[in-house]
């Protein structure tokens, strides 16, 4: 039983001299270890003033009515309506779904970009803090006479969709309400706002174009196959889809928010997301307090390397 109890007693004592030594290594470089830190320390809070703010804003959406869906119509006629090649108007989650994808599609973003001019302020484009405005940087663009200052020219349209995808994100929709969000992380608040909206307009826009289009095209094609055709049971489907086909032409007339009704229109942030200088600092702190650690307990293991040869 006491030969069982000596080894255990010989670990507890090793592991003392260890902690021991350990603190004494500490305590004989604690100027350095105070040192290595402080300079770490000042130089993660001069690297976090010195990065730019940025601000998000967001705006939430609701499906619109999916009053393009033909219901108890729509089944009854959706076989014929597919034989002929007619959209009956897809469902709400479908349209959902299909706005959520255009808005992320390079197309769409890139005709978003040129039609708004957004080439200047994304490349070009600075927050001045002091007087809360934005401006131009002079060195990439030139506002006089409207040239680019870049070794390029005017970035290429596949850099203008990339820079804007990584400021842009779309959420949703939720899994029980359909709720979807739009958000921009953008150094300027005002211009966040600006175009968080527009972006909202726009796809509601985009996405009935497409839809009255098809319908127009739909019911010419209905129309033409209706004047053909002899058979009543026949004549009496092509009506229900040309009304199907109006219905979506109307709905498209009077409803501005056609896929995305806004519950929330985006506002001009006043408040930075980015950067979060408080985790900055304290992840600088904690690096050059582990790397003081790490040159204190290096140069006394090679001091006593060297005593000991």
């Amino acid at each position: 039983m006491n030969e069982q109890q000596v080894p255990q007693t010989i670990s507890y004592e090793e592991d003392e001299i260890d902690l021991r030594e350990l603190f004494g290594i500490l305590w004989a470089e604690k100027w350095l270890i105070i040192g290595v830190t402080a300079v770490f320390a000042i130089g993660s809070v001069i690297y976090a003033l010195m990065q730019t703010d940025i601000y998000r804003a967001e705006a939430v959406l609701a499906p619109a009515d999916a009053e393009q869906s033909m219901g108890g119509l729509g089944s009854q006629l959706g076989g014929a309506a597919a034989l002929l090649g007619v959209n009956l108007g897809a469902s709400g989650g479908d349209n959902i779904s299909t706005a959520i994808a255009t808005l992320r599609s390079r197309q769409f973003i890139g005709r978003f970009i040129e039609e708004n001019n957004l080439y200047v302020p994304l490349f070009a484009g600075q927050w001045d803090k002091s007087t809360g405005t934005g401006v131009i940087d002079p060195e990439i663009y030139d506002a006089v006479s409207g040239t680019w200052l870049l070794l390029g020219g005017r970035p290429s349209e596949q850099e203008a969709y990339r820079a804007f995808s990584r400021i842009l994100s779309v959420g949703g929709p939720d899994r029980t309400t359909g709720i979807v969000t739009v958000a921009i992380n953008w150094h300027n608040p005002d211009e966040a706002a600006e175009w968080v909206n527009k972006l909202v307009s726009a796809i509601n826009a985009d996405i009935k174009t497409q839809d009255v289009s098809e319908a127009t095209s739909a019911i010419a094609y209905l129309r033409n196959q209706l004047e053909q055709t002899q058979l009543v049971d026949m004549q009496r489907v092509f009506y229900q889809l040309i009304e199907s086909q109006t219905r979506i032409t109307m709905l498209a007339d009077v409803r501005e928010e056609y896929v995305f009704k806004v519950i929330d229109p985006a506002s001009i942030p006043d408040v930075n997301v980015e950067p979060r200088r408080s985790v900055i600092v304290i992840v600088g702190i904690f690096i050059g307090g582990l790397l003081s650690l790490v040159i204190a307990l290096f140069r006394q293991k090679s001091g006593l390397t060297l005593a000991k040869k």
